[in-house]
Parts: C-alpha cells; sequence; structure tokens
C-alpha cells in the first residue's frame, strides 16, 4: 500500500522523481522476491489542501490525470480514482460539492484508465448510511450506475482518517457502507478502508472489511512501543524479544537494533514496525479463519478471548457480536 501524495513528503528533486517513474515497482531489483499486490491511493486527502508536487528544483499540478499516470508508471494493481475527502466540520453543501468535484474526476479515471489491467476501486465518502447514500446519488447524476458498475471493481470508504480512533464511528461507518453496497447492487465488491487505526482492524475485518491501510505500527514504533498484540503496545525497553517467535524477533541482528544498538533512529524504529505489522496481520488473519469456516461462534469466542480484558476495546468487540453476528444468546 503506498499514496501518490507520499511523493509530497521528501522534498524531492526532479531527478529522483523521474526515477520513481521510471520503472514499475515489482521490476526493480528491490522487489524482485515480492509477489503481492500494490495498492495505490490517489492522495486526495493530501491533494485537497496542497494541489501539486513540491520538489526541490520541480513543481508538478496534481489532478486526476496526473495521478493516474503516476499509479500506472510505479506499477500499481489497485488504483483508486482522486476524490475530495469530507471533514467532519463540512456543512451539507461542502459535501455535495465534493462529491460533484469527486464525479468530474471519475469521468477523467475511467477515460484515461482504459487500458489499465489491474482493480479499479472507486472512492466513497461518508460516516453513515445517509451521507454515503447521498454521495453516491450525486456521483451518479454525472456518472451512470452502469458505467459504474462496469468501470469499478471495488469501494474504497475514505474520509475516516479523523475518526480513525473512534471505534464507534468506524463500526458504523463500515456496516452503513455494507448496507448501502447491498441497495446499490454492489455488495459482491471487496471493501477497502482508508487510514484507520490497525487496533481497530480485527474487528473491522469481523464485520466486513477486506482490506486496510493503516500507518499506527509505524507510529507506535517511532514512539517505542512494541506490539504485544495490537490492543497491547509495551515499552521497548520492557521487552523479553525470546517471548516472540516472528521473524523480527528471531534476527539477532534485528533485536540489537531494537534495544536501540543502531546509529540512526530509522534503524531502531524499522525493525518494530516491522514486528508491530507482523502482529497485526497475524490477528487480522485469525479473524479471517474464522469467518472462511463460517462458525460465528468461533468468531465470537475470537473476539471475546482477544478484548475481554481490554477495557477500551471489550464494549466495541461486544457491540459487534451483538449487532453484527447475532449476539450472546
Amino acid at each position: 500500500m503506498m499514496s501518490v501524495s507520499s511523493l509530497t513528503d521528501y522534498n524531492i528533486s526532479r531527478e529522483r522523481y523521474e526515477d520513481y517513474l521510471a520503472k514499475p515497482i515489482k521490476e526493480r531489483d528491490l522487489f524482485t522476491q515480492y509477489d503481492g499486490l500494490i495498492f495505490i491511493d490517489s492522495g486526495g486527502f493530501k491533494f485537497l489542501n496542497n494541489d501539486g508536487i513540491d520538489g526541490s528544483d520541480f513543481e508538478v499540478e496534481m489532478n486526476q490525470r496526473a495521478v493516474y499516470e503516476i499509479q500506472s508508471a510505479m506499477g500499481g494493481d489497485i488504483i483508486v480514482n482522486l476524490d475530495y475527502p469530507i471533514a467532519p466540520d463540512d456543512s451539507h453543501a461542502d459535501r455535495v460539492e465534493k462529491a460533484r468535484k469527486t464525479a468530474e474526476n471519475i469521468h477523467t479515471f475511467l477515460s484515461v484508465s482504459r487500458e489499465f489491467e489491474g482493480a479499479k476501486y472507486l472512492t466513497l465518502q461518508g460516516y453513515n448510511y445517509s451521507m454515503m447514500s447521498e454521495f453516491l446519488e450525486v456521483i451518479t447524476d454525472s456518472v451512470p450506475e452502469g458505467v459504474l458498475r462496469e468501470g469499478f471493481d471495488g469501494i474504497a470508504l475514505g474520509g475516516l482518517v479523523p475518526k480513525k480512533d473512534d471505534r464507534d464511528a468506524l463500526i458504523k461507518a463500515v456496516t452503513d457502507c455494507r448496507e448501502v453496497m447491498a441497495e446499490w447492487d454492489i455488495d459482491h465488491w471487496p471493501l477497502h478502508v482508508l487510514g484507520i487505526s490497525s487496533g481497530a482492524a480485527p474487528i473491522l475485518a469481523a464485520i466486513g472489511v477486506d482490506t486496510f491501510d493503516s500507518s499506527t505500527h509505524i507510529h507506535s514504533a517511532i514512539n517505542g512501543k512494541y506490539y504485544k498484540s495490537v490492543t497491547e503496545p509495551i515499552n521497548i525497553e520492557d521487552v523479553d524479544f525470546s517471548d516472540c517467535d516472528c521473524p523480527v524477533c528471531q534476527s539477532d541482528l534485528l533485536v540489537e537494533r531494537m534495544k536501540g544498538n543502531a546509529e540512526y533512529k530509522k534503524d531502531i524504529a524499522g525493525p518494530i514496525a516491522m514486528h508491530n505489522l507482523i502482529v497485526a496481520k497475524h490477528e487480522i488473519a485469525a479473524v479471517r479463519e474464522r469467518i472462511q469456516t463460517g462458525d460465528t461462534d468461533a468468531l465470537i469466542d475470537y473476539l471475546e478471548e482477544t478484548f475481554s480484558h481490554d477495557q477500551t476495546m471489550r464494549r466495541f468487540a461486544h457491540k459487534v457480536v451483538n449487532q453484527s453476528l447475532g449476539g450472546y444468546f
């Protein structure tokens, strides 16, 4: 997972920018052993306030055509249209106008990406059923429903970054999104949620989210937090690395770096972040394994075992069980 807007973070030179676009990611020597998918976000959340790439010796104006050219050049397997994300303090008129501008970009996106061979996800904005439904209604004023169904392969639910730590809001947004998708006859599409906290990922997987992107594992590592689980980060100074069998903690070199024996902070935080990501992925996999068996009781048992002793998360786990999984009784 990466974003076009990542290119705005480092005040890069034109030479470096052109190098990034010279060859698809998976064709580069560094990634020859990588056999996964590459999801490239459009960067709408950042470009809403900064409409271009401002490099050290060049500038690039960002619009839908420019974003798609970058996504394509970098070899994205899954891409999304450039959207105008909503904000909690937006008025109704603001949200409608952002949906209208997003519809304009969708027109361009579907036109320039005709030859794209990967999957295309439609960005959907909203915190609840009525907001998402209205967003799609505004979109389809300009782009017919049939064109959307033929042109896209999945949904990327956005606008939730300001609410990424609000579990109630995330649960409502996902359950309402699935309801809207069913009413619009696109419930067979995969659902990706943009920019959430990894601590919420297992619960959201239980109620129908297929994929996520999150930087929580990185920010936790930068702050010296090591995951025993996604709900139990501990200070790196208190870690017994022998308790973990992940590849990071089984490497003497990386353990020494996590202990602080490295010249640069990135070499200390990097292995911690990778460990945190592995823990998060394992917990999501445990949820999905239970979903695939079709055994709701096994999923409920997992949520209870995982979150029952965590005061912050327990009530959200119970909410998922009671509202989405048929309850305890």
